[in-house]
């Protein structure tokens, strides 16, 4: 991780104050990156400060940049401003970088200002049609709603039996499904990652500008909905 942050650093020098990216993740409630994710990041790192350009573009664009690593998607959309590992292309480049900088992220948007500013309405428009593809399919809302449902599944199949002895409106016993860890409030912090994500939803996620109203239609209904799951949901 060290050398991601120095590196997009390094980068990034032309552009003024440069906060450090961890605090945007510690901001989004995604997954935590496990080890074998850490790894990857790690070795994605060393291949393209090596020069294996092919292998990294690909790595960042195929292995982290779908899981919402906000530096990889940073680099693929500089790998092809810059043309290393890919062809060259300033349109797919301005839209891979405003994907990066959803999070709101000053680096980021510096970038990718910076990076508009340099083009022609044309080539901005060719942008605009790539990114919304990008956003429909791997931006944060689509990877945040595919969180709520992972978890709602999992609340929803609980499986439960009555107290021995007691009568129907006695407290459910919850028993906890097979290769769960025990963890006396595991049903409770998934309740309260729900709420985190929900409200990331109704308060930290932009709808673009280009993003067809059907598109934003879905969103409200599919929040509503989730709303409405989990205020029916007795934890314990």
């Amino acid at each position: 991780m060290k050398i991601r942050l120095a590196f997009i650093t390094g980068l990034l020098a032309g552009l003024c104050c440069a906060p450090v990216l961890s605090q945007d993740y510690t901001r989004f409630p995604g997954e935590s990156a496990d080890q074998r994710t850490l790894k990857t990041q790690e070795r994605v790192d060393e291949l393209y400060t090596a020069g294996d350009f092919r292998r990294a573009f690909f790595i960042y664009e195929k292995e982290l940049a779908p899981r919402g690593d906000k530096y990889a998607q940073y680099m693929v959309g500089f790998m092809h401003f810059v043309g290393q590992g890919v062809p060259q292309d300033t349109a797919r480049a301005l839209a891979w970088y405003r994907l990066a900088a959803e999070r709101g992220n000053e680096v980021l948007q510096g970038a990718r200002d910076e990076l508009a500013a340099s083009m022609t309405q044309d080539e901005i428009d060719a942008s605009n049609r790539i990114f919304l593809e990008l956003l429909q399919e791997i931006g944060d809302t689509k990877l945040i709603m595919a969180l709520i449902r992972k978890d709602m599944s999992t609340l929803n199949s609980r499986t439960g039996t009555h107290i021995a002895g007691s009568n129907l409106s006695s407290p459910i016993l919850i028993l906890r499904p097979s290769g769960i860890p025990e963890d006396p409030n595991y049903y409770r912090n998934i309740r309260l990652r729900l709420e985190a994500r929900l409200n990331y939803l109704e308060t930290k996620v932009e709808i673009s500008d280009i993003a067809r109203e059907s598109d934003n239609d879905e969103l409200r209904q599919f929040e509503e909905q989730v709303k409405s799951d989990l205020a029916a949901i007795e934890v314990p």
